[in-house]
């Protein structure tokens, strides 16, 4: 009997099925957590997002080198929780702009969302922001209402009540809807103040941000401004809720708070007026909306200069105008050269101007004020 064409035995056995490959689940939601000396803070803070009544995220903790024990707290909470995932930079950015990009190129799930240290969510945040996410498909979910806690100690359940707080303008809404995609229309609402800049208070859609290329800019302060005005000119769908999931605290230690030196606060200032300018029209200039209405791209532009305005208008109370002369020159030195005094008289003139205009807005309710009780 020939053998040529027999089958060997072992070949016709059923190969067994091959090992099943352990893929990690992706989490529904990446928190961002930058930290920096936040250790008064942080463990509030982080278990906050621990006790969420929706588990599946994980909680992104990025360490801008803090010196205290921020770092060596979170850690432990690491420890307990596998949730936490703990990154400390190798050297200290000096604004919230690194940290949170380090935390949006780690992350790994469907939404993102950003949680500052010294702030709180509410038990069902997570839960309330993802449903609604979902049945909208939203790119960003817009809260109304922070809320400003004026004590130190916060003991949050869903019965807690907050002190209201909002910049926006234009009233809470009452109920959930979809913004509009008129892209002149939303650039005079963030114009207006109808869209704030703060990102904490918002829900993204990661591959979204991820598609657009939108990040965080290098600026000392604003840079969550500047973010979100690149997030109203991009994202197809917005929904604005009025749910309420986000406690802010006022913390005197903020990176904008704790400028006490005009010189210190002049250059973040400055630097976010003219970097933050320079962001914006690089960005601008990009969209073809704006190359055909530079109106719209110069409304944008106004409005970063405005806040710069508004926030130093406190020095002008405290210095005398040949005091903050030289103070300014030399900021603006790093960025006009030759046109620093022309800009430095710019400066000063329309501060002048507009302590004017309020002096004369007192002297108008004033005179109003004697005719009504004659």
């Amino acid at each position: 009997m020939s053998h040529k064409n027999k089958i060997p035995k072992a070949l016709t056995k059923k190969n067994p099925p091959a090992a099943p490959v352990n893929i990690p689940r992706l989490p529904g939601v990446s928190i961002v957590l930058p930290m920096y000396n936040a250790e008064r803070y942080i463990e509030t803070c982080v278990r906050s997002a621990l006790n969420q009544t929706f588990g599946d995220f994980e909680l992104i903790c990025v360490d801008d080198c803090s010196t205290d024990d921020t770092l060596k707290i979170v850690v432990e909470l690491a420890k307990q929780d596998r949730r936490i995932r703990v990154v400390r930079l190798p050297k200290n950015s000096g604004a919230a702009s690194e940290p949170r990009n380090t935390g949006i190129r780690l992350s790994r799930g469907k939404y993102l969302a950003f949680l500052d240290a010294d702030d709180m969510y509410t038990p069902t945040a997570l839960q309330e922001l993802v449903t609604i996410a979902e049945k909208w498909r939203a790119d960003v979910v817009h809260t109304e209402q922070v809320y400003f806690p004026e004590n130190q100690t916060i003991d949050v359940t869903p019965e807690t009540k907050f002190t209201t707080f909002s910049k926006e303008k234009g009233g809470f809404c009452k109920e959930a809807f979809l913004e509009t995609d008129n892209l002149a229309e939303r650039v005079q609402m963030f114009y207006k103040g109808r869209f704030f800049g703060w990102v904490h208070n918002k829900l993204y859609r990661r591959d979204y941000l991820m598609e657009k290329n939108i990040h965080f800019s290098k600026l000392l302060t604003s840079e969550d401004i500047v973010f979100y005005f690149q997030v109203l000119c991009t994202a197809p769908r917005i929904v604005r809720v009025p749910n309420i999931f986000y406690i802010y605290r006022h913390n005197p230690n903020s990176i904008t708070r704790k400028m006490v030196s005009i010189e210190e606060s002049l250059h973040a200032l400055t630097h976010l007026m003219i970097e933050g300018s320079k962001v914006l029209d690089d960005f601008m200039s990009g969209i073809d909306f704006f190359v055909k209405n530079p109106n719209y791209r110069q409304l944008s532009i106004d409005y970063i200069v405005q806040q710069h305005l508004i926030w130093t208008q406190r020095f002008y109370e405290k210095y005398t105008p040949a005091q903050l002369d030289g103070i300014v020159r030399k900021e603006l030195q790093k960025y006009c050269g030759d046109f620093t005094p022309f800009f430095a008289y710019i400066y000063g003139a329309i501060h002048s101007y507009r302590k004017r205009l309020i002096e004369f807005d007192k002297e108008i309710k004033d005179l109003k004020a004697n005719i009504q009780k004659v």
